[in-house]
This record gives structure tokens, C-alpha cells and sequence, in this order.
């Protein structure tokens, strides 16, 4: 991935969250079936200090029961703090049987939140195994760091601390060397970003870096926040033009964007040549080539 062409990468968001129930095994398993290059995946801290697959910092009253089988309440979800569990805990947390309201096509099951490494082990193995038999290509990892100064202190800890926490579980992996040149890391989070590339320049670690963006604020008040150029850059696709991809691409960076669920809209960022398009739903990707129009 690193030495990525002009064709246009499709990342399954979450896996795929609008047929499987989201940052699940089955739900990233269920996305290489369908063709994905990538899988993009959340991840937070638990309170053992490992990293867990997952969105939010705590359990979602929209998907996400506690133990004693009661859906989490709306009011409640703060009071089951990932940050303060131990796997022990969080894994007796369902997500995936209530079904989700937003996505009827999701198909509920019983479903609980990975730790990172048993992801990677997980996924890696399942992919060696398909790419023997010449059925899929081992995936790259877009990782979101998910962070915001709101949960410091609370549901996080400070950006330096998560940061070097986060590059000392990632490179101590057995198989570090063999998806290092597949990992992307994002997160909105300027204070994680400027502290994520500090602390892999003083470790000599080269991470592609991502700077994720939700505001309407120009390309350059948004990169002015950063300390150093990002890799990559991942605005939401509504945000973008034909224009702002050259003027990316311009810059030396390739662009991501997120979370586009409409084939026909896929196809027109394919041929704004967008280097990757992260979606709910890999069975909608498009097959069609470029087109010039």
C-alpha cells in the first residue's frame, strides 16, 4: 500500500457495518468476502491499558446491551466506561443482537468488541489462508485513533500517554514486521497526531499518518493545525470537489474519504481519482473503470 497506484482502494468502514454488526470479526470477514482493499477499524483504550476495537469509549445505547442482557440506556452509556473495564468485563457486553436502527439491513447477531492484537491475529490468518488459495490479497489497516479532549483524564488518558502506549502494544507484536507496511493511522485529533508523528520520529518508526476532517474550514487553515505534512488526508466525501483532489494530490497527499454508502457517488469520486473510499456497504462498490467525463 505504500507504494500505492492511481487506482481507487475501497476500505470496509467498520467492516461492514450496514450488513454486520460493526468492529466485529465477522463484520471485517464478511467485508474481504466482499472484495474490500482495507479495513478501516476504531480503536480506545481499556482500563488494562490495551487497545480495544471499538468506536466510542464506552458501550452505544443504539446497538449495545450489558451483561444482564438490558439494552444500555441512552442516559447510561457514559456509566459503562470502556476506560475503566477490564476484557473481562467488556466482554461480556453484546453489540450485535439488538440489530441496529440505522441500518435494517444489518443482520443481528451475537457480537462483542475485539482487543487490536486478536484482530490482527484474526484477520491475518484468515487472509493468509484466502490469499493461498488465491481469493483475496492480504488487506492494509486504516486505524482510528479515537480521541477528543473532552475525554481526557475521564475516558482516556493525555495524548502522550495514549500515543506511546499505542506504539509500544503495536510494534511489540510478534507480527509487526509483516503489516507495518500495510497500517495507516488517522484520528481527528490534532493533539494525537502531532504527538503520534513526535514520538514515531524519536522512535524511528515511519507511520503513514492520516488528519481526519468533518469542518468546511480550507485545506490549509486545517493543515496549518498540524506540526508536520500527513501522509494522507480524509475529509468527509460531501467536503470534497473534483478541484480539492488535484489540489491534495498537488500537495503530495493522497486522499481517503469516508463514509460514502451510494454506488453512483463512489463512481464520480473514482473518477475524480480519489485514492481510497471508506463504506458501510462493500457490496455496493462499483465495478465500472474511470471515466473521463
Amino acid at each position: 500500500m505504500k507504494n500505492q497506484t492511481s487506482k481507487t482502494t475501497f476500505q470496509g468502514h467498520r467492516g461492514t457495518r450496514g450488513l454486520v454488526p460493526e468492529n466485529t470479526i465477522p463484520s471485517f470477514i464478511k467485508a474481504l468476502e466482499h472484495g474490500v482493499d482495507g479495513l478501516e477499524l476504531d480503536i480506545v483504550l481499556t482500563g488494562e491499558n490495551q487497545f480495544l476495537v471499538s468506536h466510542e469509549p464506552y458501550f452505544s445505547h443504539e446497538f449495545c446491551s450489558k451483561p444482564n442482557g438490558e439494552a444500555v440506556l441512552r442516559k447510561e452509556r457514559f456509566h459503562h466506561n470502556i476506560y475503566k473495564m477490564d476484557y473481562q468485563t467488556i466482554k461480556k457486553y453484546d453489540c450485535g443482537e439488538r440489530g441496529h436502527c440505522r441500518y435494517p439491513e444489518q443482520k443481528p447477531m451475537r457480537a462483542t468488541k475485539p482487543l487490536l492484537k486478536s484482530f490482527f491475529e484474526e484477520i491475518e490468518k484468515y487472509a493468509f489462508i484466502n490469499s493461498e488459495q488465491n481469493k483475496i490479497q492480504k488487506p492494509f489497516y486504516t486505524i482510528e485513533i479515537k480521541s477528543d479532549p473532552a475525554w481526557y483524564g475521564f475516558m482516556q488518558p493525555l495524548p502522550s500517554e495514549m500515543v506511546r502506549l499505542f506504539i509500544e502494544e503495536i510494534t511489540n507484536y510478534s507480527f509487526f514486521d509483516k503489516i507495518k507496511d500495510r497500517l495507516f493511522i488517522e484520528s481527528f485529533d490534532v493533539n494525537i497526531l502531532n504527538e503520534l508523528y513526535r514520538q514515531s520520529q524519536n522512535n524511528n518508526i515511519n507511520f503513514e499518518i492520516g488528519f481526519l476532517v468533518e469542518n468546511k474550514l480550507s485545506i490549509e487553515a486545517n493543515l496549518a493545525k498540524l506540526d508536520f505534512m500527513p501522509s494522507f488526508y480524509v475529509p468527509y466525501y460531501k467536503l470534497l470537489t473534483k478541484k480539492k483532489v488535484e489540489k491534495l494530490h498537488q500537495k503530495g497527499l493522497k486522499v481517503f474519504t469516508w463514509t460514502v454508502n451510494n454506488t453512483q457517488i463512489m463512481q464520480q469520486l473514482k473518477n475524480w481519482k480519489v485514492d481510497s473510499i471508506i463504506t458501510d456497504f462493500p457490496n455496493r462498490i462499483p465495478i465500472l473503470e474511470y471515466s473521463e467525463v
